[in-house]
């Protein structure tokens, strides 16, 4: 730990080894001194509380970008813009799911880009689950 007021130089400093009780779920709460132009352990002490958790792994997929020719920089594109959703597509849905918010039927489509069908079986996929939980 170093401790500094300015970001040029140091003004005091410790060595501190943690020891592996914190690695085994102990949280460590001391008070340690600081070394410096005074002399080893002469510029004060610092309190540090050190606790140690593991955390579950999150694994994101990987994605190779292939750029077929070689040397070339990506260059810049303009995404497409959303697709529209019609007022039609959006009450045929609703006619056949009367018990879900219309509101709830547009964002499904939405999130399909539009796909009618891949909407339809998204809703009776979220239906299922409530029937499911309901049970």
């Amino acid at each position: 730990a170093v401790v500094s007021t300015q970001s040029t130089g140091r003004v005091a400093y410790a060595k501190i080894a943690v020891p592996q009780s914190v690695f085994e779920g102990h949280t460590l709460d001391e008070w340690f001194p600081l070394s410096g132009k005074l002399g080893e352990a002469k510029e004060g002490s610092i309190n540090l509380i050190i606790s140690y958790t593991t955390m579950p792994m999150i694994t994101l997929p990987y994605q190779r970008i292939h750029y077929p020719y070689a040397g070339v920089a990506p260059q810049h594109f303009t995404p497409r813009p959303p697709p529209e959703i019609s007022e039609a597509d959006v009450n045929n849905i609703k006619d056949m799911f009367p018990e879900v918010d219309k509101e709830v039927v547009r964002t499904v489509l939405e999130s399909k880009h539009g796909n009618v069908e891949a909407a339809v079986a998204a809703i009776l996929q979220i239906m299922e689950g409530d029937e499911t939980s309901q049970q």
